[in-house]
């Protein structure tokens, strides 16, 4: 898989991830962990456009990892995981 195929794919796993996170109501308690989530979504989209997939790859990690951390307090990681 080269690297846009990579960002793409990442990107899209991201958006399913917000959207489950959001209807696990944990946007409502972790509003400012949503905030920065989005935020990095959104900037690796505009890296993804740019052409800059290994910046737009690791904008959605990073969002990722701001989603998990709340996923492992809350002991709701594999909720997220399960279909």
């Amino acid at each position: 898989m080269n690297q846009k195929e990579r960002a793409k794919k990442d990107i899209e796993k991201l958006d399913r991830i917000i959207q489950k996170f959001k209807e696990m109501k944990l946007g409502e308690k972790y509003s400012t962990v949503l905030e920065y989530a989005e935020n990095y979504a959104k900037d690796a989209r505009h890296f993804y456009e740019e052409g800059n997939y290994f910046t737009a790859f690791g904008a959605a990690n990073y969002a990722y990892g701001f989603i998990d951390a709340v996923l492992v307090i809350e002991g709701k990681k594999d909720e997220l995981l399960s279909p």
